[in-house]
């Protein structure tokens, strides 16, 4: 029997699908599985420089656009044609691969078109409820009938949290048996040595745009006038390092050793308060400040999540005051309780790679 192929293809909005893929892409390797990857954009981008020998497809992006102000639920809703344009374009050519490469495997972390029905095809999400803002609680309703059609596509759904929706809480509670939890996925490694403190703050940005520069702007003056020491990542991929003072730092991009090292070395972290954050944070045990992209209400959820449960402080941007919520930070404990372990995740690999499926 020849070696197994499989498919692994993230979505394109933000790094956050592309990063929580690559422990996925590692453990497939380790067991001997032959890996291609496709998607589209800065995510794709980053796993072929993650992973430069493995093959690389292009699918049709899904190129959101979203709003620098108002609600982001009704900027999505009119671009709703175009993602099911993208959703069908990529289907096609998903099957189309299959077929010219005998792949055997499919895992899609949220491309919706990236199934195939001769195979075995993964869906791998944390948000199985899809949440709506204020006043929108019928385009939620809608939202959630339309992705669950199409999850109901795929042979089974992979949801990164711990059992019982730890981390995700009610964004990934579920009672379907169609749903399995694979333990959180982060792409870093927590050290055992002790790291001496080298960023009092680091800015680990990320999303698209334009509420990624938006928030750049606004960290950046804070931290300069601040006179802390700080790094901050821009979470463009590109690699470019310079010094903006005395006391910030500032790099496009870190390799996954890097970032790893530069959070062990760091005492707070500064983000947005996206899911595949959550579980980089929490693989680290670190103490971090949110403040979740405006009228993403996925993000909101679990800023306001953490706050409650005394574990990350959190701040509107609109209000966002570096000071305060540095001073505030002081009374929340960070990401100290949740042990990772990745034998969940090998085992699901595991039994699928071991199955007997189509295109032996």
């Amino acid at each position: 029997m020849r070696q197994k192929r499989a498919l692994v293809t993230p979505l394109d909005w933000g790094l956050g699908h592309a990063t929580r893929c690559i422990p996925v892409i590692q453990i497939l390797q380790e067991l001997q599985c032959e890996v291609f990857l496709a998607g589209a954009g800065p995510s794709l981008k980053l796993l072929k420089l993650t992973f430069p020998s493995l093959r690389v497809f292009e699918l049709p992006g899904y190129s959101p656009v979203y709003p620098a102000s108002g609600s982001m639920m009704f900027k999505l809703l009119l671009q709703a044609g175009k993602f099911m344009r993208a959703v069908s374009d990529e289907h096609k050519q998903v099957e189309q691969l299959v077929r010219e490469n005998q792949i055997n495997l499919i895992i899609s972390d949220n491309r919706y078109g990236c199934y195939s029905s001769k195979i075995t095809s993964v869906f791998i999400t944390h948000q199985l409820k899809l949440l709506a803002t204020p006043g929108w609680k019928w385009l939620g309703l809608l939202a959630n009938i339309v992705t669950t059609r199409f999850i109901k596509k795929f042979t089974v759904t992979w949801v990164p949290d711990f059992p019982g929706s730890v981390l995700s809480g009610k964004l990934s509670a579920t009672t379907d048996k169609r749903n399995h939890f694979i333990g959180p996925l982060s792409r870093l490694q927590r050290g055992d040595r002790n790291n001496e403190i080298k960023y009092q703050v680091m800015a680990l940005l990320s999303g698209p745009e334009p509420q990624r520069s938006i928030f750049e702007e606004l960290v950046t003056r804070q931290l300069v006038a601040s006179g802390l020491r700080c790094l901050i990542v821009r979470g463009v991929v590109d690699g470019n390092r310079i010094q903006v003072s005395k006391n910030v730092e500032v790099v496009d991009h870190l390799s996954v050793e890097q970032l790893s090292y530069a959070m062990a070395e760091t005492e707070i972290v500064l983000s947005r308060s996206g899911y595949s954050t959550v579980m980089d944070l929490a693989r680290l045990g670190k103490k971090a400040i949110f403040v979740p992209t405006p009228g993403q209400t996925e993000q909101e959820y679990l800023a306001k999540k953490f706050k409650l449960a005394g574990i990350a402080f959190s701040m509107d941007q609109k209000d966002f005051l570096l000071s305060d919520a540095l001073k505030q930070s002081e009374n929340f404990k960070g990401f100290t309780e949740y042990p990772f372990d990745d034998s969940l995740l090998k085992k699901h690999l595991s039994d699928l790679l071991s199955t007997r499926v189509t295109n032996d």
